[in-house]
């Protein structure tokens, strides 16, 4: 059954919902308000909205314009609809009432509005595209309303387009910046590993005190429970149990009444006798859950006791904490995510060799998700290629399995968002824009707790680039696993291993799929980073740096004379910028890797790379199993210098650490300032080479 079960309305409605066209559990049910189309051309537009749902485009409308589909998703419909009362509004204000009206001098009049409304070009061509299909589905209709055909659909759209002002997706969205990403990702780990068990007991306790407050009946044993519990505060004028409610102080009723067995009846008669509502204003207490806290920070409970009053902020933030290290370290879309399903990871079998293989996710993607004929399937389809779970996402979903009934969305808005009590919605998922308000609560309150842990360096700082967002995670972790290898992002995260298993034989084929998840964006990031390595060591060179390495003078002759990453100039078109990375990374012995952890460059050539296994050829080197000695290997002074500095933070630890452990570290000091050795001993500079 359906998600979104809902009927479907009559062709006459006020209102059209197209929630019944909808089975993404994390997606907005749009409506069409007939209200807002002038009422010149409403039957006329209705007419063509109910062709556009209903009809599909001829096929050859279709293969002549490449990139369209014969019928758009529902949102998109949405979409293209409030386009069409727009231009409606526009063309009733210069008298025209019928769309029959509007001829192709109309058009054009329409088609330089955009262009001069201040939207980008990926946006004006989005917006033609919308009227174009009008006149498309016009031609299908029972009785057409005789628009005209657009000239941008004749003629070329290029005179109707803004100068370019640079692209958009989500391939244009800055990464977060590593300073906020940190300690973002530690918090939300902290919050899945260390504190869950904590919450989760929290949380059933506040549950069972509620509804034992609000369902228990009064009796002599719960009335002289009540009473030994509130004498002895309201006598020595202690602190009174309080809960905040509509921005005031009140004694917390539910809390004590729970507690003691007391009826509600008898609690609000103590209240009154007692004054306890005033009280509470004036000395604000406490209400400690009776649940064990086995959480630690830096070997210390995070908590004395958990309170009956934070227990539903906590069980927020942790669904928040959840979400956020499956988005970010499985570089999946926030609306697959959010559309993930209780028993989506199982634990895997042993084979017959009792060797048990990766967790796997199993999931529904929606974008771009079509049928055969290439018409929008809105229940999405399952990857033909599931992730895989690194072990942090794998106990995040763990933790949503127990936050929801078997076989329900893992963020069901009934088990996230509803109050207690609430009846049960037809919303499915969460949002992606309730999430994004969840994802800046979560870090404000991991900021308030680093401050009261005393923990400084773990406060997540603003991104420069503004809110944190949703959609910015898969782009984040494709330019961390691209630029910083080894995990020097997060300390407990080795993005090596998590680039590992997206080149594994379950996941690599995906990544030439035309849907490719996140190897296209991960190849995007890959050549921008590489081939500003390259123009860096051009840089370093030109300037009097000296290099030296196995590969050495091939670098510099690549780095001066190499084809460039015309990926760059490409701005809107995503398909032919994947293409320009693949094929950028693909030129073997001519790509030049960063490596921050080893302290190297790598002139990447297959048949001389050490951190292949053997049998095992990629296209890329690993980096996190970088080998002293390899053929591939490129240093300049920035790198000698930097393991001088290395070597001395060594053996400052070797000072403090026992003997055997600080001979290893001190050993291990002594080869990297060998390292720097060999590089002033074999370097070479731009001097010294022939113009």
């Amino acid at each position: 059954m359906a998600l979104h079960a809902h009927l479907n309305t009559y062709y006459s409605a006020a209102k059209w919902p197209l929630a019944p066209l909808v089975d993404n559990p994390a997606t907005s049910l749009r409506v069409i308000t007939w209200s807002k189309c002038p009422p010149a051309v409403r039957e006329e537009m209705r007419l063509l909205v109910w062709t556009t749902l209903n009809g599909e485009l001829r096929p050859t409308f279709v293969k002549e314009r490449r990139s369209r589909r014969s019928r758009l998703g529902p949102d998109t419909t949405w979409q293209a609809v409030q386009e069409w009362f727009r231009m409606a509004h526009w063309l009733d204000k210069r008298g025209i009432h019928s769309l029959a009206q509007a001829d192709g001098a109309v058009l054009h009049e329409y088609g330089e509005h955009v262009r001069d409304s201040g939207v980008g070009r990926s946006r004006v061509i989005k917006l033609l595209g919308f009227v174009t299909r009008m006149w498309a589905f016009d031609q299908l209709s029972a009785r057409p309303a005789g628009i005209a055909r657009p000239p941008w659909d004749e003629r070329g759209i290029d005179d109707y387009l803004p100068s370019e002002k640079g692209g958009g997706g989500e391939n244009s969205r800055e990464p977060l910046a590593t300073a906020t990403m940190g300690p973002l990702l530690i918090w939300a780990m902290r919050m899945v590993d260390d504190f869950a068990d904590d919450i989760l007991a929290a949380w059933e306790e506040t549950r069972r005190l509620a509804e034992a407050a609000r369902t228990t009946a009064a009796s002599p044993a719960g009335k002289a429970a009540l009473a030994a519990y509130l004498t002895p505060i309201v006598e020595a004028g202690a602190p009174v149990p309080a809960v905040w409610h509509r921005g005031e102080l009140r004694f917390a009723r539910s809390y004590v009444g729970g507690l003691t067995g007391a009826s509600a009846r008898q609690v609000d008669t103590a209240i009154k006798r007692y004054g306890l509502t005033e009280a509470a204003g004036l000395r604000p207490g406490p209400c400690p859950l009776d649940v064990p806290v086995t959480g630690r920070i830096a070997g210390v409970p995070w908590r004395a006791a958990i309170d009956f009053t934070e227990a539903s902020a906590l069980m927020r933030h942790l669904g928040t904490a959840s979400f956020i290290v499956c988005a970010y370290l499985t570089g999946m879309r926030p609306e697959e995510v959010l559309g993930m399903r209780s028993g989506c990871c199982p634990d895997p079998l042993p084979d017959e060799n009792g060797e048990t293989g990766r967790h796997l996710i199993r999931s529904v993607h929606y974008k771009t998700a079509t049928d055969d004929e290439g018409n929008y399937l809105a229940g999405g389809t399952e990857r033909d290629v599931p992730w895989v779970a690194i072990t942090p996402v794998v106990n995040a979903i763990r933790v949503l399995e127990r936050m929801v009934p078997a076989g329900h969305l893992l963020f069901d808005h009934d088990a996230h968002d509803a109050l207690y009590g609430a009846r049960p919605s037809t919303r499915g998922a969460l949002r992606a824009q309730s999430m994004r308000q969840r994802i800046e609560d979560f870090a404000a309150w991991a900021n308030t707790e680093a401050e009261a842990q005393g923990l400084p360096g773990e406060v997540i700082p603003p991104d420069p680039h503004g809110n944190i967002g949703t959609a910015r995670f898969r782009r984040t972790l494709a330019w961390h696993i691209a630029r910083r290898p080894g995990g020097l992002v997060a300390l407990a995260i080795q993005y090596g291993h998590i680039r590992t298993t997206l080149n594994t034989e379950v996941s690599g084929g995906y990544g030439t799929r035309s849907r490719g998840g996140i190897h296209d964006v991960l190849a995007l990031e890959t050549a921008l980073a590489t081939a500003e390595t390259a123009a860096d060591l051009h840089e370093q060179f030109e300037t009097g740096s000296g290099i030296s390495g196995p590969s050495a003078r091939r670098a510099v002759v690549e780095a001066a004379t190499g084809r460039r990453f015309e990926g760059r100039e490409i701005k809107t078109d995503f398909a032919r910028k994947y293409a320009a990375a693949r094929r950028y990374l693909a030129r073997d012995g001519a790509v030049l890797y960063d490596n921050p952890h080893a302290l190297l460059l790598c002139l990447y050539k297959e048949d001389r790379a050490l951190c292949q296994r053997e049998g095992v050829g990629l296209d890329a080197p690993t980096l996190d199993r970088c080998v002293p000695g390899c053929g591939n290997t490129v240093r300049t002074d920035d790198h000698a210098a930097a393991l001088r500095e290395r070597a001395d933070r060594i053996d400052k630890r070797a000072a403090h650490t026992p003997q055997p452990i600080g001979d290893r570290l001190r050993a291990n000091a002594d080869k990297l300032r060998a390292y720097a050795d060999e590089h002033d001993r074999t370097r070479f500079t731009r001097q010294e080479i022939p113009a």
